[in-house]
C-alpha cells in the first residue's frame, strides 16, 4: 500500500512539473510577443492576400523608391497592394494604419513619418492578426521586423573617406548632426564620431541641424565655420542638409571637404556641380522590396518573426562612381539619380 501510495505522488510531482514547465514556455512566448501573443493567418493562395503600405511622402525620391519596391515585390508575388500617403503628418499616419486594419489587409509595410507615435496603431494591427514591418526610420513597441540602414557603418565611411583625402590628423572635422529623436538615423554620427576617433581625427564640432532642410544645413555650416575656422572636412547626416552645408562652404570660397548620407538627387546634383565630394546611398528600394518578403515569408511560409531587425547595407558615392551608380538606380527603380523637372 505505501508502495503504491509512493508510486502515485511521484506521479503527480512529476505531473505538476510538466504543468509548471509549459506554463513557464507559455509565458516566455507571450513576454516574446511584446506582452500578448500574436494569432496570424497564413494563408495558401498569394491571391488572398492585400499588403498596405502607410508612406511617409511620395514627395521626395527616397520614399519614391522604397514604394517602387513595396509595390514591385506586390506585383512579383502575386499580393494585392494599396498604399496610403501619409503626407508627413503625424496624425494623419496614425488613421491611415488603423484605416488599413479597418479594410483588414493581411499585412502593413509602414515608413513613419514620426516613429514615436506608431505605436498604438500598430499594436492593433497585431491584435488584430495583421503583422506589421517598418521600412527605414525606425519604430517604438514591438513589430514583427524593422529594415533598417546600416546607419553606423555608413558614418563610418564618411569618416575614412575624409580621412583618405586629408592624410593628416591635425586637420579638424566638423559633424551636422541629427535631432535626438531620430535613435537610428543617429547612428550615422556615432558612426563617423568613433571611425574618426579610431583614425586619430579630432572632431572639433559637433553641432545638430535644428532646422531639416537645406537652409539649415547652411546655417549650421556657418555655426562650424565660426567655431573652427580652419575645419578641414564636415559630414552632414542627411541630404538635403549636406547641399545646404555644401552651398555655405562655396559662399565662404574655403577648400573644405563634405559628406552627405542618403544619395537623394539633389546630393548627385551637387557631386556633379563640384561642391559636394561623396554621400553615402541607402537602398529604399531593397529596402521596400525585402518588406514585403518578409510579410511573404509570415503569411506564406509561416516563418516566425517578432521585432528582428534588419541591416541594408550602404555604399559611398563619389564622383568617380557617380554615373555607374545612377544608372543601376535608373534602371532598378525608373527614377533618375538626378532632379528631373
Amino acid at each position: 500500500m505505501q508502495k503504491r501510495y509512493l508510486k502515485i505522488m511521484l506521479v503527480t510531482l512529476v505531473c505538476t512539473a510538466l504543468i509548471l514547465t509549459l506554463s513557464f514556455l507559455g509565458c516566455k512566448k507571450e513576454e516574446a510577443a511584446g506582452g500578448a501573443s500574436m494569432q496570424v493567418k497564413t494563408y495558401k493562395d498569394p491571391s488572398e492576400i492585400t499588403i498596405g503600405f502607410s508612406l511617409w511622402t511620395m514627395q521626395f525620391t527616397f520614399f519614391q523608391n522604397v514604394e517602387k519596391g513595396v509595390k514591385d515585390a506586390c506585383k512579383d508575388f502575386g499580393f494585392k497592394y494599396v498604399m496610403i500617403d501619409q503626407n508627413s503628418d503625424a496624425t494623419k499616419m496614425v488613421q491611415d494604419i488603423n484605416a488599413l486594419v479597418g479594410q483588414k489587409v493581411s499585412g502593413i509595410v509602414i515608413t513613419p513619418v514620426d516613429p514615436g507615435a506608431i505605436g498604438p496603431a500598430v499594436e492593433n494591427a497585431r491584435k488584430n492578426g495583421i503583422p506589421v514591418v517598418c521600412a527605414d526610420i525606425g519604430k517604438s513597441g514591438p513589430v514583427n521586423a524593422l529594415l533598417i540602414s546600416d546607419n553606423f557603418k555608413g558614418g563610418q565611411l564618411a569618416a575614412e573617406f575624409l580621412a583618405g583625402k586629408l592624410n593628416d590628423t591635425s586637420k579638424p572635422l566638423g559633424l551636422g548632426n541629427l535631432l535626438p529623436q531620430w535613435t537610428y538615423a543617429r547612428q550615422r554620427g556615432e558612426g563617423f564620431l568613433a571611425k574618426a576617433m579610431e583614425l586619430g581625427y579630432n572632431v572639433a564640432a559637433n553641432i545638430i541641424v535644428q532646422n531639416p532642410s537645406a537652409e539649415g544645413g547652411y546655417d549650421t555650416m556657418q555655426q562650424i565655420l565660426s567655431a573652427v575656422p580652419d575645419v578641414a572636412g564636415v559630414f552632414f547626416c542627411s541630404g538635403r542638409e549636406a547641399v545646404g552645408a555644401a552651398q555655405a562652404i562655396q559662399a565662404s570660397g574655403k577648400n573644405i571637404l563634405s559628406v552627405g548620407y542618403n544619395g537623394d538627387p539633389e546630393e548627385f546634383q551637387a557631386m556633379k556641380d563640384g561642391i559636394l565630394n561623396a554621400t553615402v546611398l541607402q537602398q529604399p528600394y531593397y529596402i521596400g522590396y525585402r518588406s514585403v518578403e518578409i510579410l511573404k515569408e509570415i503569411l506564406l511560409d509561416g516563418k516566425f518573426y517578432e521585432n528582428v531587425e534588419v541591416p541594408v547595407d550602404v555604399k559611398l558615392v563619389t564622383p568617380e562612381n557617380m554615373d555607374e551608380i545612377a544608372a543601376e538606380i535608373l534602371e532598378k527603380t525608373g527614377n533618375s539619380a538626378f532632379p528631373t523637372e
